[in-house]
């Protein structure tokens, strides 16, 4: 939610006014591998949109918005990354291991 409070400050600066109700759908997972596979595609869009609103920033020269974005952008492709490492995990060890080796680490 943070990403979407430091957007909204920074369209309310521009004297803009934030679309909130045009959220993406959020698609819940049945298992643990769709909820991990959903989350990694829908950061993988997020991170086409930064890559163009940032093209965008530039176009206009708004280096501001520019920086906020990339900064964003950096967060996403590092939730990217976690995914890719929670599916490489599950593939190797099972669900049934992953999910233990979770909760243990929750636990400590």
């Amino acid at each position: 939610m943070h990403h979407a409070e430091w957007l909204i400050k920074r369209i309310l600066f521009l004297e803009g006014v934030p679309a909130v109700a045009k959220l993406n759908p959020i698609r819940i997972g049945q298992t643990v591998q769709e909820i991990v596979s959903n989350d990694q595609d829908d950061e993988l869009g997020a991170i086409y949109a930064y890559n163009n609103a940032i093209g965008l920033a530039h176009e206009v020269a708004d280096q501001a918005t520019a920086d906020l974005l990339l900064t964003i952008l950096k967060m996403e492709e590092g939730h990217v990354d976690w995914a890719e490492v929670q599916r490489s995990q599950i593939e190797q060890m099972g669900v049934e291991n992953y999910l233990a080796n979770q909760a243990t680490g929750a636990a400590g």
